[in-house]
């Protein structure tokens, strides 16, 4: 063989070999697809204290007394960003009835400000690093991965976990016996005649 052949073979060896370590250190790196896991109950909730994206600190405490939807996300998350505006229309929907849905970012603030003027969320958005990474641990999500929420009673009692994204009628059907009925604004059709 002529050494230029030998060179261009080497080359070429040298290009595939590259670029299988790439797909490799890609593929480790890459978060892992998300599962959707869905469990019931598990103890109380836990407290903690966390600024919201206006630098205010919250407590969970807060919100105790009411139907708590505890949601942990990411702008960079595709499924967190398509799962968000069904957090907005239940916050919209059901927080006159005791429903706070409030979120944890994993973010940058100023990433997680820019996306809260585009879509309009109604709810607060706390901002965790680390310190959240640990809080998801300790609600049970050790993979970290998100997105990750869980659903509080008005006692505060843990009632369902899920982590990866829910659809909009499988968060309502978790949380209308926990709320109860709708209140609504005007009495039914049929007081309305009564009178």
């Amino acid at each position: 063989m002529s050494s230029t052949f030998k060179n261009l073979l080497l080359l070429i060896s040298a290009v595939l070999a590259l670029m299988g370590g790439y797909w490799v250190a890609q593929t480790m790196r890459s978060e892992p697809e998300a599962t959707t896991t869905l469990t019931y109950g598990g103890g109380e909730m836990i407290n903690f204290t966390l600024p919201e994206v206006d630098g205010k600190k919250h407590s969970l405490e807060e919100w105790r007394g009411q139907v708590i939807v505890l949601n942990f996300w990411a702008t960079w998350c595709p499924p967190c960003r398509e799962e968000i505006p069904l957090l907005i229309a239940l916050q919209k929907k059901r927080g006159a009835d005791g429903l706070q849905v409030v979120s944890v970012a994993i973010d940058n603030k100023t990433a997680v400000m820019l996306y809260r003027q585009s879509v309009g969320i109604n709810y607060p958005i706390l901002m965790g690093g680390d310190d959240a990474l640990d809080l998801v641990a300790r609600y049970g999500n050790r993979m970290g991965s998100l997105p990750f929420t869980v659903v509080i009673d008005r006692s505060g009692v843990i009632a369902v976990r899920k982590l990866g994204a829910f659809t909009l009628s499988e968060l309502e059907s978790l949380v209308e016996p926990l709320i109860g009925p709708p209140k609504t604004a005007n009495p039914p059709e049929f007081l309305a005649i009564l009178r």
